[in-house]
């Protein structure tokens, strides 16, 4: 395995070494999207149902991201921890335990996600032909879902490694495909079958499959930053417990977030369609803002597991520092847009009064909690890549259910869908707040290989 990648990142110019790291990161986080944009464009073209079918199907997959997340962020951590500590031996026992927990997981949704998919469905309201194409759609998804499991693997160990621009590379040509295979199965052009809703199903599977192929070929072969070799293939038990103590809670920190934005649509709902609306549109702006945090905290995570391998814990912190500061100028920026051309920017998604103004009023609300919020976001990613998941996922909970829900549930009680999005400002802003006394602690710095 060739040093040079650990060398940028626990020798090299800081800035440098965390953007070499983000902004593939960034691009990949970008291209991940376009998979479900994909599906959902195509089949809209069977009609409302198929579309309402793979909603619905679409809603069971993200439970099983949340549960890669859990993979990524345990197998970034220790990969980065050993490869810091030039443990190369270590760091591929770790990669190869990441392996064996996807397998498992694999199986697990094969066992019992496909025989209960009709059940689950039925359960969140799904009938009729809804219910048909979705059973098929979701059945083919957990089948086939080592596909994504192995991707989420690989592009981790590398990421782990120092190693961005292949796991993005690897996403960019996994999406392409995707895009020329959902159509061919889709419609059954050309040689093709007519798979309709399944084909889509089918079609992301494969692609995703070509690409974990091409990721474990390259892994092989090895890359500037990790070599995975197969006459070598083991772990021990020791890593296999470490990547549950720290993947378990680094993936509850996802299903958290993803329960809080249910309860919070369900609240929405409850007012009707202008607010469902407005709400919903104002996530998805939201994200614009949230999405490149994502990517640079999880580039720092790497940058500072590596540097904390190699007893660096000053250096490690600066360079948490340095991208939260690159955040900041980001999201205030957005902000500051959102703010100034509210009127416009919602408009542009919807003609209706009602919306409108609930819309304007989101966007004058929320972006204020922006400069706080990006502290944590960095910060909470930085602590997972330097294996302390548990207490991050405790900061993201109170964050989420001591500070957002129940102002979720009183200020909506006395102001409406606004009494929403305040709360939505106040669970942002704690994300910040909360953690920042525990990073300047430093407890989370611990220097030195995991024995």
């Amino acid at each position: 395995m060739s040093n040079s990648l650990r060398e940028k990142l626990v020798e090299g110019d800081i800035k440098k070494a965390v953007l070499s790291l983000a902004v593939p990161m960034a691009v990949a986080n970008a291209v991940q999207n376009i998979f479900a944009l994909t599906d959902m464009y195509f089949v809209g073209k069977l009609g409302s149902a198929a579309l309402a079918a793979v909603g619905m199907a679409s809603v069971v997959n993200m439970a099983v991201v949340t549960l890669m997340v859990g993979i990524s962020t345990a197998t970034r951590a220790m990969v980065s921890r050993y490869v810091g500590a030039k443990d190369f031996e270590q760091a591929h026992s770790s990669a190869v335990a990441s392996f064996i927990i996807g397998i498992v997981l694999w199986l697990g949704l094969v066992i019992t996600g496909v025989p209960l998919a009709k059940i689950v469905l039925q359960l969140m309201g799904a009938k009729g032909q809804v219910l048909s194409d979705a059973t098929g759609y979701l059945r083919i998804m957990l089948a086939g879902s080592f596909s994504v499991v192995f991707v989420f693997v690989i592009n981790a160990i590398l990421q782990g490694a120092g190693d961005a621009r292949t796991p993005m590379i690897i996403t960019v040509a996994a999406a392409v495909l995707n895009i020329i295979l959902d159509p061919l199965f889709i419609f059954g052009i050309w040689i093709f079958p007519r798979w309709e809703i399944n084909g889509a199903a089918f079609a992301t599977v494969l692609s995703r499959f070509i690409a974990a192929a091409a990721g474990f070929l390259v892994l092989v072969r090895g890359v500037n930053a990790f070599k995975l070799h197969l006459t070598n293939f083991r772990t021990d038990v020791d890593k296999i417990k470490r990547f549950f103590r720290i993947g378990v809670p680094g993936g509850g920190q996802t299903l958290a977030a993803n329960l809080m934005g249910f309860i919070m649509m369900r609240l929405a709902a409850g007012f009707g369609v202008a607010a469902t609306a407005a709400y919903t549109i104002g996530i998805r702006l939201n994200m614009m803002a949230l999405l490149p945090g994502f990517a640079l905290g999880n580039a720092v995570a790497t940058f500072v597991g590596q540097n904390l391998g190699a007893g660096k814990r000053h250096r490690a912190k600066q360079g948490v520092i340095f991208a939260v500061k690159v955040y900041e100028i980001y999201i205030i920026s957005l902000g500051i847009l959102y703010y100034l051309f509210a009127r416009h920017i919602f408009g542009a998604f919807s003609d209706s009064a009602d919306v409108l103004a609930l819309g304007i009023a989101y966007l004058h609300i929320v972006p204020l909690s922006y400069p706080l919020y990006a502290i944590g976001a960095v910060i909470i990613r930085a602590v997972n890549g330097a294996g302390h998941t548990l207490p991050a996922l405790w900061f993201h909970l109170a964050s989420l259910y001591l500070v957002q829900l129940p102002l979720a549930v009183f200020l909506s009680r006395h102001l409406g869908p606004v009494g929403l999005w305040w709360a939505l400002f106040g669970g942002l802003v704690a994300q910040g707040v909360l953690i920042i006394p525990y990073f300047l602690s430093m407890r989370w710095a611990t220097v030195g290989k995991w024995e």
